[in-house]
């Protein structure tokens, strides 16, 4: 239809290129925005991702299974029910996503954000299999009261200010070793700025090789207390 009789029946039309369609998505990006897109049940599985950016985007029931991520941002993006099933995620932003019903089996998060994780939408399944498999990870001012967290693997985990009331860590391996100068000490996640009230740490363990769980020995009472003092006087302890 000609421009100018459009133009004399008064209405205004902008054509607007969607940003991508729903379902299958390119499968390498390295920068790419989608930021605020529309991407409900969006098909990421399977790709590589570079710096991309999904802030505030809308991803539910999306599915990252078997991605690989690296530095991607999910500031304030809508990820219920998404899955990241065996996906790989470093140095990724997750700080105030939506994660209720998400999917996190065979994770492997090194380094990722989750400050603030309200984890009252995650089930134990998805939320041992994210804890379980994130290395580095930031929970600073993480909800996880009452939760389940006995016999996972939380290594260098910041639990600064985080709501650990009456959380289950019996036989969880919150600490290991750091060789330095021909000296072995013990150092184990700081817990100290973290309310613990009523939490179990019954048999927490240092392992030779936490993520696979070999070599594990019990963590005297008297280390395990020196990490729980405020960030500031945790000291790392000398290695029997």
């Amino acid at each position: 239809m000609p421009f100018d009789r459009l133009r004399m029946t008064g209405v205004l039309l902008v054509v607007v290129p969607a940003l991508c369609a729903v379902g299958a998505m390119q499968k390498f990006c390295s920068g790419c925005d989608f930021s605020g897109a529309l991407l409900a049940s969006a098909d990421f599985s399977g790709g590589t991702y570079i710096g991309t950016n999904f802030e505030n985007a809308v991803l539910t029931g999306a599915s990252f299974r078997q991605a690989r991520l690296v530095a991607a941002n999910f500031n304030g993006a809508d990820l219920r029910g998404a899955s990241f099933d065996g996906a790989q995620c470093t140095a990724c932003n997750f700080k105030a996503a939506k994660l209720d019903g998400a999917s996190f089996s065979a994770t492997q998060m090194l380094a990722a954000n989750f400050g603030g994780l309200a984890a009252a939408g995650l089930g134990d399944a998805s939320l041992r299999g994210l804890l379980g498999g994130c290395v580095a990870c930031n929970l600073q001012r993480a909800a996880l009261a009452g939760r389940n967290l006995s016999g996972l693997p939380l290594l260098s985990i910041s639990f600064g200010d985080a709501d650990l009331r009456g959380a289950d860590f019996s036989g969880a391996a919150l600490c290991w070793y750091v060789t330095a100068k021909g000296s072995r000490t013990i150092a184990c996640d700081a817990l100290g700025d973290a309310d613990t009230q009523g939490a179990n740490f019954s048999n927490v363990a240092v392992c030779e090789d936490p993520i696979r769980r070999q070599g594990c020995t019990p963590v005297d009472a008297t280390t395990l207390r020196r990490f729980m003092e405020p960030a500031s006087s945790a000291t790392p302890s000398a290695a029997p």
